[in-house]
């Protein structure tokens, strides 16, 4: 099998479209992030309800864990 092999010149992308892109990114990251810590406040919540009954204590700071997401928006 024979493979050719050329030297392409990629251009960089033209400044409104890299602008584009890296809004687009960062769009989708912090979507992402959200997600991410929606996520993570379902679990501590879940685990917190678990150890309610043995561990109050401990599930009170689960909930106060999951409450700190929203005040620090």
């Amino acid at each position: 099998m024979n493979t050719a092999v050329s030297s392409l010149q990629v251009q960089a992308a033209p400044s409104g479209l890299r602008a584009a892109l890296v809004r687009a990114g960062a769009a989708v990251w912090h979507a992402l992030e959200d997600t991410g810590r929606a996520r993570a406040e379902r679990h501590l919540l879940d685990f917190a309800d678990q150890c309610q009954a043995l561990q109050p204590g401990l599930a009170g700071e689960l909930r106060q864990a999951a409450a700190r997401r929203h005040s620090q928006r």
